[in-house]
């Protein structure tokens, strides 16, 4: 009797896999790297060593199959056991026609036991049930499976909060019963015409379906997803009424709860073991479906729910259909599985499929057309075909549960960048100093950098400075270049010798790439370093003695920069007298500098004297030193872009300090009589800036004083507070009322704004709130901020309802419903456009973007939001919604909002998908998304399959993702409003829409998300600790504007 099954040795006692890591002959970046190289992938995979063919008796049809097992990647957890289980037993009972194929999935801390258990136990057990009900096999094969779950019960192993699932097949001849406990799941591809079609053989038994649901339930379970538990979501029950039509598709699904307890969440309603869980209706009797196999059957598969989560039967279908050897297949849809997890996961599942071809006497492999009346209603399913109420099993267009498309939450949370601070790095004390570079190390360097996009947008110049300033660094063996955990500042190229990265896991290290010289290649590494300061994900230690070319941020950016009229209005805004100007008034003292130039050595400025002029450092360096105690005193060095002397425009005093030039200088220079006669007293601008504050702070107040805040602290907001409604990490937004009214209070924890390195910019995001007075339908006011000694509190006027993304879901919107959302957020953007405000959004994404109870969007997560003083050039946001602009690092403005905002029209029309994203774990890497983003051309842009957007609907995002900013829809000509007029917008009554006056597509879904909220008064999660951290971080946050 032959048979095969997994083997547990194998996965407990692999080889240490590294952890992750690059795996490809292309240039890699540490920042970047393939979570698992394809010699780790193979090492986490045990297969058939080829196809196995098993005659089905003498019926003249043969099973030729394969099967193949591939470990999980967890991050946390590199050496995790695999879960999954298979089983194949040949000659079932000593019969020529009978076969067993099982493939079970575990779960919980001790699911792998819990799937070796039923692996080992089924056939021994099935044998016993079947001589005991030998002309019952339905009977006995359900037996089976109760009795072992029992007897896992009594084990070594705790299974009360873990189990297996089971997809099984037993074939006698060509008729064959599949039993399912859980969510792995069987399919058979059928030949319709020149297509497979491909059926489902069972159904999940997950809370999506409405019969599963309500049976657990009935046994006293709670149906709720994670974020609906945690507060984050309202409560709501809209998990689909028919399969294929439910609405949680990103990675959140309903799962089943002790009542009142946070255990043992399961997504699935049928388990062996799990004992807890079975007290609540989680049982483990499996549903039965008994086939015939039909002429046009082709091949049958059974897998676990690592190859459903993200493939549709259908495109498993597909899949083999390209291949005629089933381990061929096996691999093929197993590596589409791995792939498509790491798309949208920051780890995979364990994978398990078997797949058989059906092979028949005439040497054909179900190839023919079915013959006319074929068995469907075996195929299909009858009332006497079955048992516990499986009911009729479709076709593969009606899944058993969604498909995901959508990220989740933590491969998001993967895909955020910021720098910490909220200010623009300061680059005024570089100094450049030139490295000297023979003609071959130069070339060497130029071949290492050619195709990188950070430097094919330099201009020669700009290269020449690059290459200049590159340092050489000499190392020894194990010397360590860069630390996983540090900030990264530092690009490398490799000029000589061989390293290796390594990266630290639960307090162990494991290789994942390796850097050589060899074959005229130089690698480099770290490249997002001299884009901002993202930690080091990984160490690269010297494995031999080499050298290495190396740049720092500070110098790369600087060099940008140079000669940057950008950077000239950073450094005039930078100086505290003149806060006050505006753009426009900085632009003019701008034009007003006079050059000058001074040699090593001469007096620039001598203390007690009496001066009247502003100077800024164009070029070169100064030394300030001050005349005490009979001597002279060093104070500092300047260096360029640094000034001094700024007080001569207020005051008319000795100065306090000599400056002299330690090199030769060129400086720019304004005097106060040249200041005055152009834009007038400086201390009239600061007076006049001065009362606008105050007035914008008394306008506040009388608002405040119509809504009757002014006398609201912390313990009313708490005691008010009616439940969650959505939350965009770290702020939750709640329901409250307030002194009899409603209003909606935006909460979030200290500790986890700190942890997140978001502190600076929730202080920034305050001071930039307080300056908006003018309402407007798309962007609520800020009403007033509090704090206590764990949480910030931000009051608004208007009642949210819930996120875009939730919205959305995985299937995203048609054009109509897509096309009221683009509107709307385009008439945010132009509010915060207006001159009163010139605040760039940089945050529109649909987990950013709230929705209120009426359904309008509302743009009021102002985190990374920045008033345009001088084009910003910090990095922040969602990699995937950069523009080329800010992923360049050359200053970017409004015109970043409208790409942005093409982004988002293009995920909501096309199910979620972004269109710089392929799917791929290497090219998906930061890196790899800015190169595309920076290569995109215009009317470039392509669509994901299957996807037909309108003409018209392809001319706005053509427009909206032009990549020259002054040529993008939104910032030539017309501006914003120039968007209304595109003719996807035909119809759309803009003026209503800005008054309120428009219904939206999800009034009625906004209505009851905030009704569920309010039923399920839900309180925020994770708040209420006290905050211990630097106390003055939070300083100032308090404020009734």
């Amino acid at each position: 009797m032959g048979c095969a099954s997994s083997s547990p040795g194998k996965a407990a006692r692999l080889p240490p896999p590294g952890g992750g890591g690059g795996g490809s002959t292309q240039q890699t970046d540490e920042d970047g790297y393939n979570p698992l190289t394809q010699e780790e992938i193979h090492s986490r995979i045990q297969c058939s060593e080829r196809a196995l063919l098993f005659p089905l008796g003498k019926t003249g049809v043969t099973l030729r199959y394969a099967y193949l097992s591939q470990r999980g990647y967890y991050p946390d957890d590199l050496y995790k056991a695999n879960q999954d289980a298979f089983k194949i037993v040949e000659r079932f009972n000593g019969r020529d026609d009978q076969i067993f194929l099982g493939v079970f999935d575990g779960h919980g801390s001790d699911g792998h036991s819990c799937s070796y258990f039923v692996r080992d136990s089924i056939e021994a057990e099935l044998k016993r049930q079947m001589a005991k009900y030998p002309n019952d096999f339905e009977r006995a094969y359900r037996l089976a499976f109760e009795t072992v779950n029992l007897r896992m019960h009594d084990q070594y192993f705790d299974d009360s909060m873990s189990g297996t699932t089971a997809i099984t097949a037993f074939f006698t001849g060509t008729t064959f019963t599949v039993a399912n406990i859980g969510d792995s799941r069987a399919m058979v591809g059928e030949k319709k015409g020149k297509r497979v079609i491909a059926y489902s053989l069972s159904i999940d038994q997950t809370p999506y379906r409405a019969d599963e649901r309500e049976r657990v339930k009935a046994a006293g379970a709670v149906v709720m997803s994670c974020d609906q538990l945690e507060g984050v979501v309202p409560y709501h029950e809209n998990w689909g009424v028919s399969l294929g039509e439910e609405l949680d598709n990103g990675g959140d699904p309903p799962r089943v709860w002790a009542p009142g307890k946070s255990f043992p969440g399961c997504a699935f309603t049928r388990s062996i073991g799990d004992s807890v869980a079975e007290s609540i209706g989680v049982y483990s009797e499996p549903e039965l479906l008994r086939k015939e196999l039909a002429d046009g059957d082709q091949f049958l598969v059974l897998a676990s729910d690592g190859v459903w989560e993200f493939l549709t039967n259908q495109s498993v279908a597909d899949i083999i259909t390209k291949f005629d050897d089933p381990l061929d297949g096996c691999r093929a849809v197993v590596a589409e599985s791995y792939r498509l997890w790491l798309q949208y996961e920051v780890r995979t599942d364990d994978i398990t499929m078997i797949l058989a071809f059906v092979d028949r006497a005439n040497g054909q492999s179900g190839r023919e057309q079915p013959r006319s009346g074929s068995l469907s209603t075996l195929r299909h399913g009858s009332p006497d075909q079955m048992s516990a109420g499986l009911g009729v099993v479709g076709r593969a267009g009606g899944e058993n549960r969604p498909v995901r498309r959508a990220l989740s939450k933590e491969k998001k949370s993967q895909m955020s960048i910021s720098s910490t601070s909220a200010e623009a790095e300061d680059l005024s004390d570089w100094v450049m100093e030139t490295i000297p570079k023979t003609r071959a190390e130069l070339a060497r360097i130029k071949g290492a950098v050619k195709t990188n996009f950070l430097f094919q947008h330099l201009n020669e110049a700009q290269q020449q400075l690059v290459f200049d300033v590159m340092k050489r660094v000499e190392v020894s063996r194990g010397d360590v270049v860069i630390r996983q955990g540090d900030p990264g500042d530092w690009f490398y190229v490799v000029d000589s010798g061989e390293f290796s990265v390594w990266m630290s896991q639960n307090g162990k290290e494991h290789q994942i790439l390796r850097y050589t010289t060899g074959g005229g290649i130089n690698p480099c590494f770290g490249e997002l370093a001299l884009m901002y300061g993202k930690p080091r994900a990984a160490t690269v230690r010297a494995d031999t003695v080499g050298a290495l070319w190396a740049m720092d941020r500070k110098s790369f950016r600087s060099i940008l920069m140079k000669s940057s009229s950008l950077t000239l209005t950073r450094t005039l805004r930078a100086v505290a007298v003149l806060k006050s100007l505006s753009v426009g008034q900085l632009q003019r003292l701008q034009d007003l500098l006079t050059e000058v130039t001074f040699s090593p050595n001469q007096k620039i400025i001598t203390q007690g004297e009496a001066s009247d002029n502003l100077y800024i450092i164009a070029e070169g360096r100064v030394r300030i030193t001050k005349h005490e105690n009979g001597g002279e005193k060093h104070v500092m060095d300047l260096g360029q872009g640094a000034y001094f002397g700024e007080r001569a425009l207020l005051y008319s005093e000795p100065r306090a300090a000599s400056v002299s030039a330690s090199t030769a200088c060129k400086l720019l220079y304004i005097s106060k009589g040249a200041f005055e006669e152009v834009l007038g007293s400086l201390q009239g601008i600061i007076d006049v800036d001065r009362q606008t504050r105050e007035g914008i702070a008394h306008q506040k107040a009388l608002v405040l004083e119509q809504e009757g805040l002014a006398h609201v602290q912390v313990p009313h907001v708490w005691e008010g507070i009616e439940g969650v409604a959505c939350a965009s990490e770290p702020f939750q937004y709640t329901l409250a009322k307030l002194k009899g009214r409603e209003y909606t209070v935006r909460v979030a924890s200290k500790d986890k704004i700190v942890q997140s390195g978001l502190h600076a910019r929730v202080m920034a995001e305050k001071e930039l709130v307080s300056t908006l007075v003018q309402e407007h339908r798309m962007v609520p006011l800020a009403l007033m901020t509090l704090q206590d000694e764990s949480t910030l509190f931000t009051v608004y006027k208007p009642r949210v309802a819930i996120d875009l993304a939730s919205l959305m879901g995985e299937s995203g919107f048609d054009e109509a419903t897509a096309r009221f959302y683009t509107a709307g957020v385009c008439l945010g953007l132009e509010h915060l456009r207006a001159e009163h405000s010139r605040i760039i959004y940089r945050n529109l994404t649909p987990d950013a973007i709230i929705v209120d109870a009426l359904g309008y969007p509302q743009l009021m997560d102002m985190r990374y939001a920045v008033k345009v003083d001088s084009a910003p050039t910090d990095f922040c946001g969602y990699a995937h919604y950069l523009s080329p602009e800010q992923v360049l690092g050359q200053g970017h403005g409004f015109a970043a909002d409208f790409w942005a905002l093409g982004i988002l029209t293009y995920e909501m029309c096309c199910g979620g998908a972004n269109p710089w994203l392929t799917g791929d774990s290497v090219e998906d890497s930061e890196m790899g998304i800015y190169a595309r983003i920076s290569a995109h051309s215009h009317e470039g842009l392509k669509y994901p399959e299957g996807s037909s957007p309108s003409k018209e609907l392809v001319e706005v995002l053509d427009g909206l993702l032009h990549p020259v900013p002054g040529s993008r829809l939104g910032e030539r000509g017309m501006g914003p409003k120039e968007l209304r007029h595109a003719k996807w917008f035909n119809g759309l009554h803009w003026d209503k829409l800005e008054a309120g006056k428009l219904d939206s597509p999800h009034k009625r879904q906004a209505h009851e998300a905030e009704s569920a909220a309010l039923r399920g008064r839900t309180k925020p999660d994770g708040l209420g600790s006290r905050y211990s951290g630097e106390a003055g971080l939070f300083s100032g946050f308090s404020s009734i504007f």
